[in-house]
């Protein structure tokens, strides 16, 4: 019994031994300021890969990149101002920063009579559009590759090059490939709520929400669609001047839907029937209803069409009862009254 309780005693004075030395020692943790050796445990089923490693990985496909004059993409995290004050948009790619000064990153975009603008203004300017295009997807030819005080890489880079790269290649160059009707994968760099703008095939352009569906009314572009997403849009009209290198086209998310999925049409069987419709403009003769997931004009005569006290505005919710049809414009005439 004697022996046994000794044992007890010995075993707990033991754990409480090393209990207090586990206590006593210190780990620094944030004072870290060097990784030790890699240990082994000899788990040949588990795949990891130290971020150290895959950053030289990412440096030296960045330095053949430059090389070569290779056309990548990264996604817009920030506007900085230099002590010079001038704009610089931030780009991350995987785990580098990218530089971009804003006068070449916008050199493509539509920012009408910037060069009637002060350097005050420009300045202004390029920040504010900056700021509305955090997490677009964005073309850039990176030129050089620097480290700061900490050794952190970073890339110095033109979206100009980029795009006019992408604009030779489809548009002036001897295999041009854009033709009325081409089909591509466009990027939302911005919205607002009557409109996204879009990188496209080096292109930078504006799609009214009339553009952005087939099937729908869009109240509001910005909460059905965001930036950073992608947009398959075909090209609805395109003018191309060579010699002076000009492209202007219209890019439109609708005409996909249109001839990729099936979509009903103005027929006579639509006559005296009855449809739930969003009033998409007010003219001084008529109101335009957009018919739900038809996709349908509809003109409503606002002396004699609508059945109501107070006026209509731009997206009320309203029935419809059409009394005549145009299949040439592809629209309906009738009479509405506000749903409940």
């Amino acid at each position: 019994m004697e022996n046994t309780e000794n044992i007890v005693v010995q075993e707990t004075t033991e754990k409480e031994n090393t209990q207090a030395k586990v206590e006593k020692q210190t780990y620094p943790g944030a004072n870290i300021l060097k990784l030790g050796p890699t240990i082994s445990d000899e788990n040949d089923l588990v795949v990891a890969e130290m971020p150290g490693a895959n950053q030289r990985a990412e440096i030296a496909q960045m330095e053949r990149a430059i090389k070569e004059e290779t056309i990548c993409y990264g996604k817009v995290v920030g506007v900085e101002v230099t002590t010079n004050n001038e704009v610089h948009i931030v780009v991350k790619r995987k785990t580098l920063r990218i530089v971009i000064p804003a006068e070449d990153f916008f050199a493509h975009s539509l920012m009408k009579d910037m060069d009637q603008e002060s350097e005050e203004g420009k300045f202004i300017r390029y920040r504010r559009k900056a700021s509305h295009m955090f997490g677009a997807a964005i073309s850039f030819v990176p030129k050089g590759m620097g480290y700061n005080d900490n050794g952190v890489p970073f890339v110095v880079a033109s979206r100009k090059t980029a795009m006019d790269k992408l604009q030779e290649r489809h548009f002036f160059g001897p295999h041009a490939d854009v033709s009325v009707g081409s089909v591509a994968k466009a990027s939302i760099v911005s919205v607002g709520p009557r409109y996204v703008t879009v990188e496209c095939l080096g292109l930078e352009v504006v799609i009214g929400t009339g553009g952005l569906s087939a099937f729908a009314y869009i109240e509001d572009a910005s909460k059905e669609f965001h930036t950073g997403d992608g947009l398959i849009v075909a090209v609805e009209k395109l003018t191309v001047d060579k010699e002076n290198r000009r492209v202007t086209a219209e890019l439109s998310h609708s005409l996909v839907e249109r001839l990729e999925a099936k979509v009903e049409t103005v027929s006579d069987k639509m006559l005296n029937g009855r449809y739930m419709a969003t009033i998409a403009a007010v003219l001084p003769n008529y109101y335009v209803a957009i018919i739900t997931g038809l996709k349908i004009r509809g003109l409503i005569p606002v002396k004699d069409g609508y059945v109501g006290t107070d006026s209509l505005i731009v997206g009320d919710n309203v029935v419809m009862l059409v009394t005549g049809i145009n299949e040439e414009k592809n629209l309906v005439i009738g009479r509405c009254m506000k749903s409940n």
